[in-house]
C-alpha cells in the first residue's frame, strides 16, 4: 500500500512539473528550464531511494545501468530512449570540459537533457502499472486543456495572457493581423502542440466507434484544438498534421471512413469559428462571441453524431447509409478546407518572402557547422555566432530548426544520435501499432522546420507519448511488463532462479558491483540536480536585480555570478553600475566563458574608451564590430569614439597613439562604406536590422584624415571622452 501511494504521489508530482513548464512559456526561458530540471531531478532521486516490494533491496530505473539484466526484464525501447539522452548529455559535458562558444549554454543543455532522461525515467516507472497509466493519460487530456482553454479564454477577453496573441500588419505574416500563440508565446510552436494534442483525440476515435460508447466525449475535444491549431495560422503546423494524419490513416487504412464521418462535422465547425475570429482580428464581442462558440461546438458534436448514426443504420436503406454518410461528410470536410484556404489564400499564395529567409538563414547555418563539422561547439552555438557571420542583417536569434540546431551544437554525431532517438520512437510505435504515433510524427516534423526543441515542454510531450505509447497495447490495455506482472514468463522464470542463486551467494561480485554503479548514479545525478539549483538561484537574482534600487541592484547582481560565473547577462548588467576600472576585470573573466559574445567585446571596448586608452578600444571595437557586424549603431558608435580618442591624444601632446587611434578609425569607417555598399548592390536582399551607411559616421571622414595627416590642433579643451555622441544598443 505504501508503494502504491507514493507511485500515485509522485505521478502527481510529475504532471505537476509538466504543468509548470507548460505555463511558464513552455519551459523557454532559461530561469524556467533550472528550476523544473531540478524538480525533476529530486523527483528521480526520490523514486530511486524507495525500495521495491518484491524482495529486492531497491530497485533501480530501467535502462539506467543500476541493476543487472537477470534480476528485472528491462524494456529495449527505454534503454534505447535513454542511451541516446544520456549520449547527448555526455556530448554537452565534453563541450563543457573543453572550450565552448557559451559555457552557460553548454550547462542549460546539460540540464535540459538531465530533464528528458529523468521525466522518461520516472514517467516509465509509474506507466508500468494500471493505475499509473491511466493517471498520466488524465494528466495528458489536463495538461491539453490547459494549454488550448487558457489560449481561447484570452481570445474572448476571459483571461489576461500577456503576448498570447501576436498582432501584426504585415499580410506575409499573418492574413488575419493576429496570431495565436498561447502560454507558449510563439504561434508556430503552439500550432504544432495543438496538432499533437488534436491528432491524439482524432485516433482516439476508432476503438469508440467500434464499440459504439462514448463517441460525443471523444469527439469533444475536436473543435477547441482544431481552432487553436487555425487561429495560430501556421502553415507548417497545418502542414505537419496533414502529413502526420496521412501517416496515421495508411497505418490504419480502415478507419478512415469512420473517422471521416465522425470528425467532419467538429471540423467544419471550428473552421466556422475561425473565419469569425479571424474575422474579429481575435478580439471578438465577448457574450455573442461565446454564444457562437458554443453553438459551433454543439452543432459540430451533434451533426457528428447523426452521421455516425446515420452510417451505422439498418432497414432497407442500409446499403446506400454508409455511402451517404460518407459523402455527407467529405463533402463538409471540402467546406471547411475552402472556408480555411479562402481565409488565408494571400498568405498562403504569397508566402515566398518567408521561404526565402529561411534558405538564407539554414545556408549561414551550414557554413557555420562546417567549421566544426563532427562535434560542433556546444550549446547556443548559433546564437553566439550567427550577428559575426551573417551574409545579410536579418534577425533571426533562433535558427528555426531543431536539427540544424542540434547540428550546430553537437555536430554529426549529436544529430545522429538525435535522428536514431526520433526514428526509434516512430518505428516502436507503428510496431506495437500505438494510436499515439501521428501525435509523436507531428512534433518531429515540425521542428525541422521551427526551434521547437528550444521550448523543454515540446521535449517533455514527445517523450511523454512515447511513453505512453510503449506501456499500451493496439487496444489501450497496459503493457504486461511492469514490475507485478509476468510478461514474457521465460525470462522472468530465469530471472527469479538467478535472483535464488543471487540470495544463497551474498558475496557474488555482480551484487558488489550493483551496489557501486547505485551510489555512482545517486552520486552523478545529485551533483546534476545541484547544478541545476545554483545555475536556477543565479537566475533568480538577476531577475530580482532588475526592480531593485542601484545598490541593492549591485549586490544582487554580484551574488548572481557567485552561483554563475558564467551568466553573461548578469554580468553585461552589472557593469553598467561599475567604473571602468572595475568594469575591465569583470568583463574579461566572463570573456573567459563566452569568447565570443558581441556585447561582452562591445562594453570592454566602451571601458577602455572611458578611461582613454586608445589602443585597447580600438582592439576591443574592431573585435565587437566583427562579432556584429551588420550593426550600425556599433559601427557609428565606434568611428565617433576613436575619432574623440584621436583629438584627445593629440591635444595631450601624444601624435603617435593620436595617428593610431585615427587610422583604426578611419579602417573601420571603410569597411562600414564597403559593408553597406555592398549591400545595397545586391538585387534582392533582407535588411530586417534596417542596416545602412549613417550620415554621422561618414562626417568623420575628415576629421580622421586630419588628424592622420598630421593637421593643425583642433580649438578645443583635451578632455577625457565619457560619452558618445549617440546611445549605445545593448
Amino acid at each position: 500500500m505504501a508503494w502504491r501511494t507514493l507511485h500515485r504521489i509522485c505521478g502527481m508530482m510529475l504532471i505537476a512539473l509538466v504543468f509548470v513548464a507548460g505555463i511558464r512559456s513552455g519551459m523557454f526561458f532559461d530561469g524556467d528550464v533550472y528550476g523544473v530540471g531540478a524538480g525533476f531531478g529530486m523527483l528521480l532521486l526520490l523514486m530511486m531511494a524507495a525500495k521495491r516490494h518484491d524482495g529486492i533491496q531497491g530497485w533501480g530505473i530501467p535502462g539506467t545501468g543500476m541493476i543487472s539484466s537477470g534480476l528485472v526484464n528491462l524494456d529495449k525501447g527505454l534503454r534505447v530512449v535513454l542511451g541516446c539522452i544520456c549520449g547527448m548529455i555526455l556530448m554537452y559535458v565534453l563541450h563543457g570540459i573543453g572550450r565552448p562558444l557559451s559555457l552557460e549554454g553548454t550547462m542549460k543543455e546539460i540540464i535540459l537533457w538531465g530533464s528528458y532522461a529523468s521525466f522518461t525515467a520516472v514517467a516509465w516507472r509509474i506507466s508500468r502499472t494500471g493505475d499509473g497509466l491511466r493517471l498520466m493519460q488524465i494528466g495528458w487530456h489536463l495538461l491539453g486543456a490547459v494549454l488550448c482553454g487558457s489560449a481561447l479564454l484570452a481570445v474572448y477577453g476571459l483571461l489576461e495572457l500577456p503576448y498570447g496573441i501576436y498582432h501584426t500588419a504585415d499580410a506575409d505574416i499573418s492574413a488575419s493581423g493576429a496570431r495565436l500563440g498561447g502560454l507558449l508565446q510563439y504561434p508556430n510552436t503552439f500550432g504544432a502542440v495543438m496538432a499533437a494534442f488534436l491528432l491524439e483525440r482524432l485516433f482516439a476515435l476508432p476503438p469508440v466507434l467500434r464499440t459504439r460508447t462514448g463517441t460525443l466525449r471523444a469527439a469533444a475535444a475536436l473543435l477547441p484544438y482544431t481552432a487553436a491549431l487555425l487561429l495560430t495560422e501556421s502553415r507548417g503546423a497545418w502542414l505537419a498534421a496533414a502529413l502526420a494524419c496521412a501517416a496515421g490513416f495508411a497505418k490504419e487504412r480502415r478507419a478512415f471512413a469512420p473517422l471521416l464521418v465522425a470528425a467532419a462535422a467538429p471540423l467544419a465547425s471550428a473552421a466556422l469559428l475561425y473565419r469569425q475570429l479571424a474575422d474579429a482580428k481575435l478580439a471578438p464581442a465577448v457574450l455573442p462571441g461565446l454564444l457562437w462558440l458554443a453553438g459551433l461546438w454543439a452543432g459540430g458534436i451533434l451533426a457528428g453524431q447523426l452521421l455516425c448514426r446515420w452510417r451505422q443504420s439498418g432497414g432497407p436503406r442500409r446499403r446506400y447509409a454508409a455511402p451517404g454518410a460518407l459523402g455527407a461528410a467529405a463533402l463538409l470536410a471540402a467546406a471547411a478546407g475552402a472556408v480555411i484556404l479562402h481565409q488565408v489564400q494571400d498568405r498562403t499564395l504569397g508566402g515566398v518572402a518567408t521561404l526565402s529567409a529561411r534558405r538564407l538563414l539554414y545556408s549561414d547555418a551550414w557554413q557555420l557547422a562546417r567549421s566544426s563539422l563532427w562535434l560542433g561547439r556546444g550549446g547556443e552555438t548559433w546564437r553566439q555566432s550567427y550577428l559575426a557571420m551573417q551574409s545579410q542583417p536579418y534577425v533571426g536569434a533562433e535558427v528555426h530548426s531543431g536539427y540544424m540546431d542540434i547540428l550546430l551544437n553537437t555536430g554529426v554525431i549529436g544529430l545522429l544520435l538525435v535522428l536514431v532517438l526520433v526514428s526509434f520512437m516512430v518505428a516502436r510505435l507503428i510496431a506495437v501499432s500505438s494510436r499515439l504515433m501521428p501525435a509523436v510524427l507531428v512534433l518531429i516534423v515540425h521542428a525541422a522546420v521551427d526551434f521547437d526543441w528550444s521550448f523543454g515542454l515540446v521535449w517533455l510531450l514527445l517523450l511523454w507519448l512515447t511513453v505512453m505509447g510503449f506501456a499500451t497495447t493496439p487496444s489501450g490495455r497496459e503493457v504486461q511488463n511492469g514490475p507485478h506482472t509476468t510478461q514474457r514468463r521465460k525470462r522472468f522464470k530465469i530471472g527469479r532462479k538467478r535472483l535464488a542463486v543471487y540470495k544463497t551467494k551474498r558475496e557474488y561480485p555482480p551484487l558488489q558491483s550493483l551496489s557501486l554503479l547505485r551510489v555512482t548514479a545517486i552520486i552523478l545525478l545529485a551533483g546534476w540536480v545541484l547544478l541545476a539549483a545554483a545555475l536556477g538561484i543565479s537566475e533568480v537574482k538577476e531577475r530580482w536585480a532588475a526592480s531593485e534600487p542601484p545598490g541593492a541592484q549591485t549586490a544582487l547582481l554580484q551574488s548572481s555570478l557567485k552561483w554563475n560565473p558564467a551568466n553573461t547577462e548578469a554580468t553585461l548588467s552589472l557593469a553598467d553600475w561599475l567604473p571602468p576600472s572595475q568594469r575591465i576585470p569583470l568583463l574579461k573573466r566572463s570573456l573567459v566563458y563566452a569568447p565570443n559574445h558581441p556585447e561582452l567585446s562591445w562594453k570592454l571596448a566602451e571601458a577602455y574608451s572611458l578611461r582613454g586608452q586608445s589602443e585597447e578600444a580600438a582592439a576591443w571595437y574592431l573585435a565587437a564590430i566583427n562579432r556584429d557586424r551588420f550593426n550600425d549603431v556599433k559601427q557609428t558608435r565606434a568611428v565617433l569614439k576613436l575619432a574623440s580618442l584621436a583629438d584627445w591624444h593629440r591635444t595631450a601632446g601624444e601624435s603617435v597613439r593620436s595617428v593610431e587611434a585615427a587610422r583604426t578609425g578611419l579602417n573601420i569607417l571603410k569597411r562600414y562604406r564597403s559593408l553597406a555598399a555592398n549591400l545595397r548592390e545586391m538585387d534582392s536582399h533582407r535588411n530586417d536590422r534596417e542596416f545602412d551607411l549613417s550620415i554621422l559616421a561618414v562626417r568623420q571622414t575628415t576629421r580622421l584624415e586630419k588628424t592622420l595627416n598630421g593637421g593643425g590642433a583642433r580649438k578645443h579643451a583635451a578632455r577625457q571622452p565619457e560619452q558618445a555622441d549617440i546611445p549605445a544598443r545593448r
